[in-house]
């Protein structure tokens, strides 16, 4: 079973695991916590703690004073036990790579960083998205994925390994606590979030290519063929387009102007005015747009009646996306989800797609602001629990006897922080 994908705040915290730290000048980067001959300054520790907070700022969420708190507690804590864990690893003499064990793991590391990369790369084009290769590898690091951090959590997992072989080899587990694991730790929790959630599941797991082991019903696949506008309608799209934007500029200098003249007295009523006719000239604009657009329709009857006669005489979808659709390859017609409680697309394409009453249904051409659809109702997600091959019940197993090692091991933890001398200072954390 593969780990959902970190987050933000949970990678950058891994930053700091298990790395070979030295005492800084302490007059420039103090120390916030020391553990025997292990420090975490304080660039360091502000860094896991302020990731904490950026995480709850990129969910929508401002914490409270005793929520930052308790983040500030359990950085700290978190920091001591990465402390000690630091401590035995090197009294064992397994804190060091070998050469060949460093190449191993940033071999690894760049394999899992380039899936990541194509996947985002797949699925922004699955969404009509044109993103150059520094886009992707931005938005990859926006949410807290770059090659560096991917090597630092296999690093992470790699030395979790050590310490957990070192200190907890009895441990064992029955299959009755394999299934409660996997119950508690992955399909209730994903079943209470996504269940009556749609537009968090899809942006959640869907738009970042996490994994959920449990799917809301409802969902079909579907696949499209999108043909490009005609240079013709092209032609008058781009101006339109520069017309679009500088309407929609006005819009907003206009609705400053208004809030400025309500705040200072000014003429509100002129002001409303000039705001009210400038939003009249950007609806114009966008029904000049929409009407160029639906003009492309009869300039590609002929293609989409081509398309329709022979899906319907038995031609594979897969043949027809390759032959008329704008991608080409593999790439062509790929499987996407979609919900009808989904906020994802654009209105055209819901109707039309709602439309289709069941599976091997193909819409009727229709128009989005990215070219001409044509949508097959594939098939029918299977909602509900996930079904776990072998291989993932094996993975499953490897998890939950981990979980197990690791409560044994802060069980000895406690032990350990009597054999270091252990400073802390969080105050230093707080701006």
């Amino acid at each position: 079973m593969n780990k959902r994908n970190r987050t933000t705040a949970f990678l950058c915290l891994l930053l700091c695991l298990f790395l070979p730290f030295s005492a800084p000048a302490e007059g420039e980067d103090p120390v916030v916590v020391r553990v025997g001959e292990v420090v975490f300054p304080l660039s360091l520790a502000r860094y896991s703690y302020q990731s904490s907070i950026d995480l709850l700022a990129y969910q929508g969420v401002t914490p409270t004073q005793e929520e930052k708190q308790e983040l500030l507690t359990q950085t700290v804590d978190h920091l001591v036990e990465l402390g000690l864990i630091e401590n035995k690893l090197m009294e064992a003499g397994l804190n060091d790579l070998t050469e060949e064990e460093e190449s191993a793991l940033r071999s690894y590391a760049g394999n899992v960083y380039e899936s990541l990369w194509q996947g985002l790369s797949r699925r922004a084009k699955d969404a009509g998205v044109e993103a150059t290769e520094k886009e992707i590898t931005g938005w990859l690091a926006e949410q807290g994925y770059t090659l560096d951090l991917v090597y630092e959590e296999a690093l992470v997992a790699l030395r979790n390994e050590r310490i957990l072989a070192l200190y907890c080899p009895d441990v064992t587990i029955t299959p009755e606590e394999v299934e409660a694991y996997y119950l508690e730790t992955f399909l209730e929790p994903d079943r209470a979030a996504y269940a009556h959630d749609i537009p968090r599941y899809e942006q959640e797991i869907l738009d970042t290519g996490n994994e959920s082991f449990y799917t809301p019903e409802g969902y079909r696949v579907i696949r499209q063929i999108l043909l490009p506008f005609p240079s013709s309608v092209l032609s008058q799209l781009n101006p339109l387009s520069q017309e679009l934007e500088e309407a929609s500029a006005a819009v907003d200098a206009a609705y400053n102007a208004a809030a400025d003249a309500a705040v200072s007295g000014g003429d509100v009523e002129a002001a409303r005015g000039e705001y009210k006719a400038k939003q009249e000239a950007l609806s114009a604009v966008a029904a000049r747009i929409n009407e160029a657009q639906e003009s492309a329709l009869p300039l590609v009857k002929d293609r989409t009646d081509e398309i329709t006669r022979k899906y319907r005489e038995g031609v594979s979808f897969d043949d027809l996306a390759k032959e008329y659709g704008q991608e080409a390859g593999e790439e062509a017609a790929a499987e996407l989800l979609f919900h009808p409680d989904s906020t994802r697309w654009a209105e055209n394409f819901r109707k039309h797609v709602l439309a289709l009453e069941k599976p091997g249904d193909l819409s009727e051409p229709f128009i989005t602001n990215l070219g001409i659809h044509m949508v097959l109702y594939q098939a029918d997600w299977p909602g509900g629990e996930h079904v776990l091959s072998e291989e993932e019940r094996q993975a499953l197993e490897a998890g939950a006897l981990q979980a197990k090692q690791t409560k044994a091991l802060r069980v000895l933890e406690e032990d350990w922080k009597k054999q270091y001398p252990i400073e802390t200072h969080p105050e230093l954390l707080v701006p």
